[in-house]
């Protein structure tokens, strides 16, 4: 555990002898083998490239990104498998050229409410084939929950900046601070010919529980915002988070730096620390 097996459930056709399971695994169909090939043979720019096509976001993947490829890597037949998001990491750090120009102008103008992961991809995507993007945020950043809930020592600025500022190099037009009203939305169905819709599911799932509101309780989310942001949060001596997912994870790595040497944090699961639900990288950065 977790490298079990690096068989694919993906159905093999007449005519479709393998696929990488790497390939597979991936959310984002990303050609992991054509990138590391490339890295393998030191052309950095076609590697940059092969991660660009899928993937607008090569440097906070490179450090956040769950790698399920890896999971998957042929490489476990041999040995261990190869650490592919670190390989990314590394191709972005290193990639220092010209990023891709958009195609020329198509006339379709496409709005998008979100500046979140999907809301940026989705303006990325459609930049580069010569559409006109406008982007509405309600936050007076964009990132989404990259720029709100993950903590700056898995995430800094500076990573999340530069793939967002690529993205706006593009030509995108972001509005910043913006809440969509009924009447707003109204209008950009008017002026736009297409209208994307990126919101997100910015919500914790409460626990079922007396007391659940009382003062010094916090769901992860918000916890772990008002730490990104600066904003205050009482000091504590002891900190119990309930849960262990990877935000609770989070939220308990971030407890244990607000606390110091004094302080103290408990992580509480109901099942066994072998079910927790979090990656194995988690629990012990934890």
């Amino acid at each position: 555990y977790p490298y079990e097996s690096v068989k694919t459930e993906r159905k093999l056709e007449f005519f479709d002898c393998a696929e990488a399971p790497c390939m597979s695994e991936c959310p984002a169909g990303q050609e992991i083998p054509r990138y590391l090939n490339y890295v393998a043979t030191g052309d950095l720019d076609k590697a940059y490239q092969t991660v660009l096509a899928t993937n607008p976001f090569p440097n906070v993947q490179g450090v956040v990104c769950d790698h399920m490829c890896q999971s998957k890597c042929t490489r476990i037949n041999y040995e261990k498998p190869l650490l592919i998001r670190e390989i990314k990491r590394y191709i972005a750090d290193k990639f220092n050229r010209d990023l891709p120009k958009p195609s020329d102008a198509n006339g379709i103008k496409v709005s998008i409410i979100g500046g979140g992961p999907s809301g940026l991809s989705c303006a990325h995507f459609l930049a580069l084939s010569g559409f006109e993007v406008e982007l509405y945020e309600a936050k007076g950043f964009l990132g989404g929950m990259a720029a709100d809930g993950i903590p700056v020592f898995r995430l800094d600025d500076e990573r999340l900046k530069k793939d967002v500022d690529a993205i706006l190099a593009l030509g995108v037009k972001a509005h910043l601070s913006t809440r969509i009203t009924k009447d707003l939305f109204n209008k950009l169905q008017a002026t736009s010919d297409y209208l994307y819709i990126a919101v997100g599911a910015q919500e914790s799932t409460p626990l079922n529980i007396s007391d659940i509101d009382s003062e010094g309780v916090f769901d992860q989310l918000s916890f772990l915002s008002k730490v990104r942001k600066n904003e205050a949060v009482q000091k504590a001596e002891k900190i119990i988070v309930i849960g262990a997912g990877n935000s609770a994870m989070d939220a308990a790595r971030t407890a244990r730096r607000l606390v110091g040497d004094s302080g103290e944090v408990t992580i509480v699961y109901r099942r066994t620390r072998r079910e927790m639900p979090c990656d194995p990288e988690e629990v012990r950065g934890a």
